[in-house]
């Protein structure tokens, strides 16, 4: 089979025995493709200005009449990723869309790339992502992947591992939606030579491949895969079930749509739907920083389901009869991990030594202990140097939330806390607040953080840095331990000014419509139940697709799979799913520790 190529937009195709993988881009010199230019108004940041600029890309596809916008990536000044000749070369992101269509409208996107791009086209790490769900991740040569990569296609099929200039060369595994695994070595976008298969029902063989063609192993009968897999002989013979395969994926089109997004990944055991994003994956893994960003805002998670689709087809394009389909759920349990952020506290008073935890998740946490030490911060806000000691407290247990005082580890610090709990802090002007602020650490004892003193507009502020440890339990009575980073500033001294500073202003989801899809509401806590699928149309098909809108009342762990059931008594299941739903719980907290009194209007310290 000779080396597949296509260009952006051109869905890919998977075949079991033969995969055609296309890339997304390809060289200008041998497709074709014209240069497209365009005059564009785009900001910089470090001048507060804005620039006028034509800026040039390679159009693979000019006989579709597509718009771009370019936008660099934060910190990209636009005018140095602009080159002498209007080419882009630069970090940021390329957008095609249907010309003359609002920007604010997804449903007009044809690509959008995210990445490194010289002279105009892809190169070096990047992720195109296609209107039609299908995306390229990895890194790019002149407009092609080239190295280590991944592509989805438009079917839900994932290649990943090596790339040669657009199509896969070299080690890489092939997971299909129907949930069978290929590893082994790929020449020109085919299985070539040696291989390791796991069939959907689990059953693993070796084979040897040429150029597509599996010339050696002996690959299992359908029945012997279906101990796992789920595959009900009906009488002697496997029936109608025998010649059928079942594939649950995410539907990606609708999910590009969509405000929460999800990803699907074949493994060994079962097919995984989970969140995209990974602050949503770091707070149910307890694998990010506790910081600021609190996963409960920015979203309406009345309205937050995921988007599957059943595809069901035959190996050989004939007609079965389907007499029904169901959704066979092991269990429905609740996610009980807390998911917790830091609440900082502001204004009012000058010397603020607390935050608030709040806890987005759906259960308690138990026996939390605290350390913490105290470091400097670059521009980013992360940590730079040799930190202080190590301090610990107790927090103990709570549920929606709790308020962390450190006035205690100040005091161990030697920091002459009573004196910043009752002074106030004048200062002329603006222009005189780095005197003020020399003055004040002269004035105050400030003992191990004196190192560590920051600056935020009027305020002298603290950086803290450490762990939280605690324990949680599920609904059966199991309890885990968890250990997790986290990040916080606390306002040590402000300084008042007789000039006001400027106002604070407010900060600024939904679903697509989705009227085809049965709507699949998983109740907490039932085990072994099952959801019937209506079959829509004629039962007598080669194909046939069901698409689910799948939600529940909280954040859950839901194993199912999805069972065909044929006229001539036979049956057969998809490979075992596990649906992580994420849905967090508003957290109803309200701290404690707002001072009695307020001398300081909260645009003293700036806007938080």
């Amino acid at each position: 089979m000779a080396r597949a190529r296509a260009v952006l937009g051109i869905a890919a195709a998977f075949m079991l025995a033969t995969p055609t993988l296309s890339p997304a881009f390809a060289d200008s010199a041998t497709i074709p493709g014209a240069w497209a230019e365009r005059v564009q108004i785009l900001y910089q940041s470090d001048t507060r200005s804005v620039l006028r600029r034509a800026v040039r890309v390679w159009d693979f596809h000019p006989e579709k009449g597509l718009d771009f916008t370019w936008e660099p990536a934060a910190g990209q000044s636009p005018d140095r990723t602009i080159a002498q000749d209007e080419t882009i070369n630069g970090k940021g992101r390329l957008v095609w869309r249907v010309r003359g269509s609002a920007s604010y409208d997804p449903k007009t996107i044809y690509s959008s790339y995210f990445g490194d791009i010289i002279n105009g086209r892809p190169d070096g790490q990047g992720r195109l992502e296609l209107r039609s769900g299908e995306f390229f991740d990895g890194h790019w040569l002149e407009g092609e992947l080239d190295g280590k990569g991944i592509h989805v296609d438009a079917e839900g099929n994932r290649y990943e591992g090596q790339f040669v200039k657009g199509v896969p060369n070299g080690e890489g595994r092939l997971l299909s939606k129907t949930g069978e695994i290929f590893a082994g070595s790929f020449v020109d976008g085919v299985k070539n030579g040696k291989g390791r298969t796991r069939l959907a029902g689990g059953t693993v063989y070796e084979s040897q491949w040429m150029m597509g063609k599996e010339i050696g192993g002996t690959r299992p009968d359908v029945l012997a895969d279906a101990k796992v897999g789920g595959l009900l002989k009906a009488q002697a013979g496997g029936g109608d079930a025998d010649k059928v395969e079942i594939g649950v994926i995410v539907d990606q089109r609708m999910t590009q749509q969509a405000d929460m997004k999800y990803q699907h990944l074949v493994r060994d055991e079962d097919v995984a739907i989970y969140p995209e994003d990974n602050l949503y994956n770091d707070a149910w893994n307890g694998t990010g920083q506790i910081n600021t960003t609190n996963v409960h805002e920015g979203l309406d998670w009345e309205d937050t389901p995921a988007f599957a689709e059943v595809d069901l087809s035959t190996t050989d394009q004939s007609r079965v009869k389907l007499d029904r389909l169901e959704m066979k759920v092991a269990a429905s349990d609740a996610y009980r991990k807390p998911m917790l952020s830091i609440s900082e506290h502001f204004g009012c008073v000058g010397f603020r030594p607390d935050f608030s935890v709040m806890n987005s998740g759906w259960g308690d946490a138990r026996d939390m202990k605290m350390s913490i030490q105290f470091t400097t911060v670059d521009e980013e806000g992360n940590p730079t140097g040799q930190p202080s000691r190590m301090f610990t407290k107790d927090v103990g247990a709570f549920g929606d939330g709790v308020d962390v005082s450190i006035k205690s580890v100040l005091d161990e610090a030697g920091v002459d806390t009573a004196s910043l709990e009752t002074g106030r802090f004048p200062c002329p002007s603006v222009d005189s607040l780095a005197v003020c602020r020399s003055q004040l650490t002269n004035k105050i004892k400030f003992g191990e953080v004196g190192d560590y003193l920051g600056n935020f507009n009027q305020a002298m502020t603290l950086n803290a840095i450490g762990k939280f440890d605690y324990s949680w339990a599920d609904d059966e009575g199991n309890v885990y331990q968890q250990s997790e980073p986290f990040r916080a500033q606390m306002t040590m001294a402000v300084f008042e000014v007789p000039e006001s500073m400027a106002e604070c202003g407010d900060g600024g989801g939904g679903s697509p419509e989705a009227m085809r899809y049965q709507n699949i509401e998983f109740p907490i806590g039932k085990h072994d139940y099952t959801i019937a699928m209506p079959v829509r149309g004629n039962k007598n098909v080669s194909a046939y697709t069901a698409r689910l809108k799948m939600w529940s009342a909280m954040s859950s762990i839901h194993r199912f799979s999805i069972a065909a059931h044929f006229a001539d008594g036979s049956v057969r299941e998809s490979k075992p799913v596990s649906f992580f739903y994420f849905r967090p719980k508003q957290s109803l907290f309200e701290t404690k520790t707002e001072p009695t009194a307020c001398y300081l209007p909260r645009q003293m310290i700036g806007c938080g």
